[in-house]
């Protein structure tokens, strides 16, 4: 029974033909004509057998002689190699003769294909790896191929399916279900391939499927089955599996399934009728879930055999349900039937409603008629509570005397009423097609009661967009409170009251809404007592501060607050920083520009400390530029004099004349003005005033050149005091310049030309200089000396 032959060595090294022929091993036949001839001429390297085909699991052996051009290499230095990538351990490896080398692979896996291979190539290389263009194709199929059968109720006929996967190789094949039947059961526990069998004919289905149907069938016999898959290659088959028909029934479904919700317990109940066939016991499966877009299934398992009916409990009595049942036998391994049709049960009251709707009321009154009018409001029960629907509302009224009545109210959530006795006691009761709420709430309106007020305090804060905190704190008091109802509403919209009721022993609660942060609310609390509805707690908008807003806040938000707060401050200080370089490289012109700064060594710090009080030249500008200790009270801009006032300023007009050509000149050029001239003329308008002595000067008064020709009488002022504010004041020195005015006040005069005019009556300045604080009024000579020196960028 062997298929191959190992030749001699000593027939490798010619050519020659090789056929086969074959006779029965024992007992008489004769021999069968030859085969096709097989010419051998060895080359390089030669593979027995050059291509195999196998199924996953199995071993399977390759013979490889390796002939280089001058001489056979021997069988102990050939090495085999896998793909190129892998060599094969020698441990697999066997020497049949002086240069044939055997080699055995076990336990083979699935080919991965690559591209358009399909086979795994086998090398037969030398030791030094060295290895021949040449190779061996494997060929691996995966046959774990899976058959399953069912009987169906009926017991005429079994159908078997099976199914292949996507392997190219399957593809280029032949499938065949071969089968044998054995007498009595299953032979065996584990079934082997007989030498007799019989093709199955089987029809092709969808994703590589196949069925095939077996009619009729013998219950009690076994089938082995398996599958044959023949390629140009050679055939594998898959393992195979022996089903016996009794064990694989598959009872028909159940039918006339019922479903619907019971009264008083609200339990599902659902009923059926058991397939006629087969007649064996059956156990049943039911699943069922709420109605709707996305179904959730929930499985019940019933023990009991045979029964037809069921009671299952779920969560809501008043949802629409989806049952569906099925069943399989009790005794052997069958199959579970297809599920029934769908039932669905139908929503109905099962009692009457646990109790009424919370209630509240808004009163208004009417200042016309002279009555209030009471609304009463209430949400829509629940089905939960209403078992399972609200037909209509009945609101129940008590007064005094004993006199009471009822309305209905159908399909509607509100109720209005007049309202003109001290009290008034009011009942809503739901009523559904089964009977009334025996648990109602009840609402007295007092009309005394609405005057007592037991709310200390009331307060809101809010916790983000969605939530706020109302606490409130209650007086002493003689009364028991039942609740509490807390009133919102948005003020800056028109929108509804909305409402909720808070037991009596909370002090603190969430109310959880879409607050607008911007947007004003109003909030009542409302204590209930037994005698009434109180007088409430108002309060408008949220409060700020307070432990509850602290302690509700979220570390979280916090923290991000804080980091990005800190970057924001950061970014402000490197910006300020760059703008105050800015502004002083810029604004501040380069002193080196100066004639009487070319030679000052500005690297040393006392050289800045003395810049504007001790420089020689500046020293000549006499008043202009003062010590340390002379403090300037304060800066007035007067409003021109009267005519008779300009016989004391003919020396200052003939000053006014001599620097009338300053915008034309620079203080550090060598023009028609100067610091001594400047400081000569102003002597002199001393000496002609009357001024004797040390100069002692409290304020200067800044005059526009273009004001000398003609002069006004400024209006009196009380007090030219450091009181004075620094701009828009009237406030002006009288007799300015009269020569009363140097005699007492000690004026001096800052002069400046083509001044504007409307710009200058305006402003008063105050400044006041301290021992080592003279920037102000150099800023001050700076910035009105700039708009007039605009050759040299310098300034004092």
């Amino acid at each position: 029974m062997e298929t191959s032959l190992v030749i001699s060595s000593t027939l490798l090294g010619s050519s020659y033909e090789v056929q086969v022929r074959c006779r029965r091993l024992y007992g008489p036949g004769l021999w069968s004509d030859w085969s096709a001839p097989y010419s051998m001429n060895l080359q390089d390297v030669m593979y027995f057998p050059p291509k195999i085909l196998t199924s996953v699991g199995t071993n399977v052996s390759f013979y490889c002689v390796y002939k280089t051009k001058d001489r056979m290499v021997p069988s102990k230095k050939i090495a085999w190699w896998l793909n190129l990538a892998k060599e094969i351990p020698r441990s697999q490896y066997t020497l049949v003769n002086d240069y044939m080398s055997k080699v055995t692979l076990v336990n083979l896996n699935a080919t991965k294909p690559g591209g358009k291979f399909l086979f795994n190539a086998l090398y037969c290389c030398n030791e030094n790896k060295e290895c021949n263009h040449r190779y061996a194709e494997l060929y691996i199929i995966d046959v774990s191929i899976s058959i399953t059968c069912e009987t169906y109720g009926n017991l005429q006929k079994m159908t078997c399916r099976w199914s292949t996967g996507t392997d190219p190789l399957l593809l280029k094949s032949t499938l065949l279900l071969r089968y044998y039947r054995s007498d009595v059961y299953c032979s065996e526990e584990t079934p082997t391939m007989p030498s007799y069998s019989e093709i199955k004919e089987c029809y092709s289905q969808r994703n590589n499927s196949y069925e095939c149907i077996f009619q009729p069938i013998y219950l009690l016999s076994g089938y082995t089955m398996w599958i044959e898959i023949k390629h140009s290659l050679g055939t594998v088959t898959s393992q195979p599996v022996c089903i016996l028909p009794k064990e694989v029934v598959k009872p028909f479904s159940p039918s006339d399934v019922k479903a619907e919700i019971t009264g008083e317990e609200g339990l599902l109940n659902v009923s059926w009728i058991n397939p006629e066939l087969p007649k064996n016991d059956l156990q049943f499966q039911i699943r069922y879930a709420v109605n709707g877009t996305e179904i959730s299934w929930e499985m019940q398992e019933i023990s009991s055999p045979s029964i037809s009916s069921a009671n299952i409990e779920v969560q809501d009595p008043c949802a629409i349900y989806i049952v569906q049942v099925r069943c399989t036998v009790v005794e052997g391994v069958g199959t579970w039937s297809d599920w029934s049709s769908a039932a669905y049960t139908v929503v109905k009251d099962i009692k009457a409603p646990l109790r009424g709707p919370e209630f509240w009321r808004a009163v208004k009154e009417d200042p016309v008629r002279k009555e209030k009018n009471v609304t009463l409001f209430w949400k829509p029960l629940m089905k939960n509570l209403s078992l399972c629907s609200v037909i209509d509302y009945m609101v129940e009224h008590y007064i005094t005397r004993n006199i009471t009545w009822s309305d209905y109210v159908e399909n509607e959530n509100t109720y209005t009423f007049s309202w003109a006795e001290d009290l008034h006691t009011v009942k809503v009761v739901a009523i559904n097609s089964i009977g009334a709420s025996s648990v109602n709430s009840i609402l007295t309106l007092s009309k005394q009661m609405s005057t007592v007020n037991i709310v200390k305090s009331l307060s809101v804060y809010p916790v983000n967009s969605s939530c706020v905190i109302v606490s409130w704190v209650l007086s002493p008091m003689v009364y028991s409170v039942a609740s509490f109802v807390i009133e919102w509403i948005n003020l800056n919209e028109e929108e509804q009251i909305k409402w909720t009721v808070i037991p009596s022993d909370v002090r603190k609660y969430h109310i959880f809404d879409n607050f607008i942060p911007i947007d004003k609310y109003r909030f009542n609390l409302y204590p209930i007592v037994r005698e009434g509805v109180m007088k409430p707690a108002t309060t408008n908008g949220f409060s700020k501060g307070g432990i509850e807003i602290q302690s509700d806040m979220n570390f979280y938000v916090v923290l991000p607050l804080v980091v990005s707060c800190s970057f924001l401050l950061v970014g402000v200080f490197l910006i300020l920083h760059q703008r105050m370089k800015k502004l002083f490289w810029d604004d501040v012109p380069n002193p080196k520009n100066c004639s009487w700064a070319k030679e000052v060594n500005f690297q040393k710090p006392e050289t800045f400390e003395h810049l504007f009080l001790n420089h020689p030249e500046a020293l000549s500008f006499g008043p202009l530029l003062l010590e340390p200790e002379i403090v300037l009270e304060d800066v007035a801009i007067d409003k021109a004099m009267k005519n008779e006032d300009k016989q004391d300023f003919l020396n200052v007009d003939s000053l006014l004349s001599t620097i009338q050509d300053l915008e034309h000149d620079s203080a550090c050029s060598s023009g028609h003005f100067n610091s001594e001239s400047l400081f000569e003329s102003v002597q002199d308008v001393q000496t002609n005033g009357g001024v004797t002595g040390e100069s002692n000067i409290k304020y200067a008064t800044i005059i526009c050149s273009s004001m000398s020709g003609e002069l006004y009488e400024p209006p009196g002022c009380l007090s030219s005091s450091l009181d004075r504010s620094f701009l828009g004041s009237d406030c002006l020195v009288p007799a300015s310049f009269s020569s009363s005015s140097w005699a007492v006040a000690n004026q001096a005069f800052l002069l400046l030309p083509e001044c504007h005019e409307d710009v200058l009556r305006k402003i008063t300045l105050t400044l006041l200089f301290h021992q080592r604080a003279s920037q102000n009024l150099q800023n001050m000579i700076k910035s009105s000396w700039r708009k007039t020196v605009q050759k040299e960028a310098c300034t004092t």
